[in-house]
């Protein structure tokens, strides 16, 4: 089958759909199908199919008529109109509910309501399947060659988060409750990996709660070195402060071993499942309390219950859950 994956964002970008499309177009690589992937993103990477990158009109029309159906992550402005011209099958899969802050998103917005409705969708959490019509559930894999356990005995201290520095992200709200629990916990340590908008506000917080030396921004990492964090670090918290589609963050956290600590968030809680400690929604005393009970915890998750439970996330899993809809979809 010829798929065309539509990403906005892709490789070398970073984040949580850039992710999930990566994982899901090398599978299908692997498993025999022509995959050309198309996004706005600049840049290069080593992939073994073809990305074509920004562009114009009348050749994205060319490569829509070029596939047997259209994967695309989400639905773009810039791209419905060649999408539907193409007359090619469209499976969409959306990031997130579709939200806006002025007149010209709500717009938008109401244009992808409309066209969401008339094609089939794939969401990462029955919490999406409530916001989208014709929406089939299919959770979202992680990269399991890439994240894993460390060797049996490896020592494991301190608090980490991971993700881009926004304030949907709850970062502020972690080093709030961080700074709760500071005194009463003088060896833990918190480190903070990423980047964004967020940073300086960041600083200036950790600066005036007196944490410069507790608290490490660590900056964007990706591969080996990201892994490395998180299989050194004893706990992972995902502090996220508006409702989260999904996690693979904390799936990755997960299959690196870390103590997760969550939002009840959207679609958090069904990716983790029973193998995490959650806390309200925004409540930086409630996070501040599952921090002492991560940090003081003697019996956490078995590394063995916890494999069982990933195995539902390998991405061959998921990628044959894809490619049914997808040839539903064709058919």
């Amino acid at each position: 089958m010829k798929i065309q994956i539509y990403c906005r964002s892709f490789a070398p970008a970073v984040g949580g759909m850039e992710k999930l499309m990566e994982v899901l177009a090398m599978q299908f690589h692997r498993e025999g199908h022509d995959i050309a992937v198309v996004t706005e993103t600049e840049g290069s990477a080593d992939l073994p199919y073809p990305v074509h990158r920004r562009p114009g009109f009348a050749r994205y029309l060319s490569l829509c008529r070029d596939s047997d159906i259209i994967l695309t992550a989400p639905l773009s402005m810039r791209r419905i109109l060649p999408q539907a011209l193409s007359r090619r099958p469209i499976v969409a899969a959306p990031p997130d509910p579709f939200v806006w802050t002025n007149r010209k998103e709500r717009i938008a917005a109401a244009i992808k309501w409309w066209a969401s409705a008339r094609v089939d969708n794939i969401v990462p959490s029955r919490y999406m399947a409530t916001r989208f019509a014709r929406a089939t559930v299919i959770m979202n894999p992680y990269d399991e060659e890439t994240f894993h356990l460390p060797p049996p005995g490896s020592p494991r201290e301190g608090i980490l988060f991971v993700g881009r520095l926004d304030a949907r992200k709850g970062v502020s709200l972690l080093v709030e409750a961080f700074a709760k629990i500071a005194a009463r916990q003088p060896q833990a340590h918190l480190t903070i990996v990423g980047d964004g908008d967020e940073r300086d506000a960041i600083a200036v917080q950790i600066t005036g709660r007196g944490l410069v030396d507790r608290v490490t921004l660590a900056g964007t990492l990706r591969g080996h070195a990201l892994v490395s964090e998180m299989q050194r670090h004893a706990i992972m918290v995902v502090p996220s402060i508006t409702e989260e589609p999904f996690g693979i963050v904390a799936l990755e956290g997960l299959a690196c071993g870390c103590r997760m600590v969550i939002a009840r968030s959207g679609g958090l809680p069904e990716a983790v499942g029973p193998f995490a400690l959650t806390f309200a929604r925004g409540d930086a005393d409630d996070l501040a309390a599952r921090l002492i009970e991560a940090l003081g915890e003697r019996e956490p998750p078995s590394p063995e219950s916890v494999s069982r439970h990933l195995q539902q996330f390998r991405p061959a899993v998921i990628a044959r859950q894809y490619l049914e809809v997808l040839r539903s979809a064709a058919a």
